[in-house]
This record gives C-alpha cells, structure tokens and sequence, in this order.
C-alpha cells in the first residue's frame, strides 16, 4: 500500500511517548536549561533554535552551519540519534530514542520532541500538569483512536481535499506551529498545495484564497477558539470544504482523538500526519518516499 511505512510510524508514537514517560528525557533537558538564557535552531519540522539544537537527524547542514556561527556557551543537542554530528559537537546530548525512521516525513521524530520539549518547559515553569501520567494517558487516547473507526472520518475528508487546489491550517497558540508542521506534512506527502497561517493573521489579504477549491482546517481549544472561529467562518460564507483538528465546533468536522489539554499538540500531529498520508493515497503519491526529497538514515 501506498505510504505503508508512513503509516507504521505514523502508528508507532504512542509507544515512543510511553517510553519517553519513563525515561529521563525532559527532566535532563530542564535540568541543563535552568538559569541559562536560551535560543532555538532547527530545520524543516525542527524549526526551533539557538543553545539548544534540535534536529530529527542530527545531520541537517543548516542547522550545524548555524552552530557556527552562533558558536554557544553550551550547545545542547535534543535528536534521534545520539551518534550524529550534532551529537558529537554538543556538550549535553539528549536522544528523545523514536526509533529509526525509514518515511521521509518526520513523524515520531517530531511528536518525541515536542513531548520532551513541553514536559521541559512545564518543570521550568514549576507547574505539574504535564508529566509521565499525562503523556501516557495522551498515548492511550491516540492509540485507542488509530485503532477505532473514527479514523474513517480522516479518509473521509482526505478524499475531498485531495480533489482541491490548496489547503489552509490555521491556528492559534500552540496551533500556529501545528498548522505550519502540517502544512510541510502535507506538500511533501501529496503534492498538494498547503499552507499554515495564524488564524488571527489569515483574514489580512489571505482570505481571498478561500472558495470551494480550498479547504480549510482549523487547530483550535479551547483558549484559541475565538480566534480560530473567525477563519472557520469565512470558509462558511465561501462554503469552502471545512474540517476541525482538536475540539468541537458547530456545524465543522471534526477529525482525530479527543484528549487532555497537557499534551494535546501531540494529538493534533498524528491527525495531521494521517491527513496527509490518506491525501497522498488519494493522490496516488507514494508518502515514504516523495520525489525530489531524501532523507539521512542511521
């Protein structure tokens, strides 16, 4: 089947969260961030940066040209491989362990760092929502729906979008990362054009793009769903085809599983990456491996 082993690792993250949970990993990364000011780099779906290096492979050039020039104090190194050249310039490597990964869209890769990143930052924060038991009951709640017929509905509006000429994520919060991640997700599995925007930017001249050719998927809970509603409802008015990725809105549909607000980005991913994939399959694409794009293996 097409995509198949986009689909496997796709399937996979709950199991890497699980293992994250009872790993080390975010009370590490904390523990090095504590009183250090702080700066993100990363390339492609690690697009972060600065004293902390993120990357999937631990090869991107970009990202290692940067180091450079940025040149550190302390350069702290969060990747899935713990051999790699970024690993090996770092002075404290944490591995978030997602196993190889063979597709060339990032999946696990993405959704194990996010889980380390967010745990990190609610230790630094002091606040103790995010934790083992929270990122474990999330990878219940993901498996449980992979594994149910709910899934249907993401084939369902994965066969509509892929008879269109765009589509747009928009988010806001925590969303707006999610909507550029997915938009990536879905040019390279499809071909489709995609865009993610900050829903509270995309009615500033980006609105003309909605019509019954453009689908539009909004990222929202419920502190952003104020603003997600006023993107949602310009598609309305251009009967745009219309999905939701998160919590309930009248008259949208909703797609992927319902879970707690602590790790509920990682929830919206694996929607996203499974949207992605089945638009792909309705396109005839093959997603593991997309033209034009290789992919630094282990």
């Amino acid at each position: 089947m097409l995509g198949a082993q986009l689909e496997r690792e796709i399937r996979e993250q709950p199991a890497v969260w699980r293992r994250l949970a009872a790993s080390s990993a975010a009370r590490d990364l904390a523990r090095h961030l504590r009183g250090r000011d702080v700066v993100l780099i990363g390339s492609g779906s690690s697009l972060f940066a600065a004293t902390i290096a993120l990357s999937q492979s631990g090869r991107s050039s970009d990202v290692l040209d940067a180091i450079e020039i940025l040149a550190p104090d302390c350069l702290i190194a969060l990747t899935n491989d713990g051999s790699a050249p970024l690993a090996e310039r770092a002075d404290v490597v944490v591995d978030v362990a997602a196993g190889r990964e063979r597709a060339v869209p990032a999946t696990k890769s993405v959704t194990g760092m996010c889980a380390v990143l967010l745990w990190s930052a609610a230790l630094l924060g002091g606040r103790s929502e995010r934790g083992a038991a929270t990122l474990c009951r999330t990878a219940d709640d993901v498996e449980g729906w992979l594994a149910s017929a709910a899934v249907e509905a993401v084939v369902g509006a994965a066969m509509r979008i892929a008879c269109c000429r765009s589509l747009i994520f928009a988010g806001a919060g925590y969303g707006v990362p999610v909507a550029y991640e997915l938009a990536l997700k879905v040019k390279e599995s499809s071909y489709l054009h995609a865009e993610g925007f900050a829903a509270g930017e995309f009615r500033h001249g980006s609105a003309a793009l909605l019509d019954r050719d453009c689908a539009l998927v909004g990222i929202l809970d419920e502190p952003s769903r104020p603003i997600v509603a006023r993107p949602l409802e310009e598609a309305r008015r251009t009967q745009s085809p219309l999905y939701s990725i998160g919590a309930e809105e009248d008259g949208v549909t909703r797609l992927g599983p319902l879970t707690g607000p602590s790790f509920n980005t990682l929830a919206w991913l694996v929607t996203g990456q499974l949207l992605a994939l089945e638009v792909g399959r309705a396109r005839s694409i093959d997603s593991d491996a997309p033209r034009g794009l290789t992919k630094y293996l282990r």
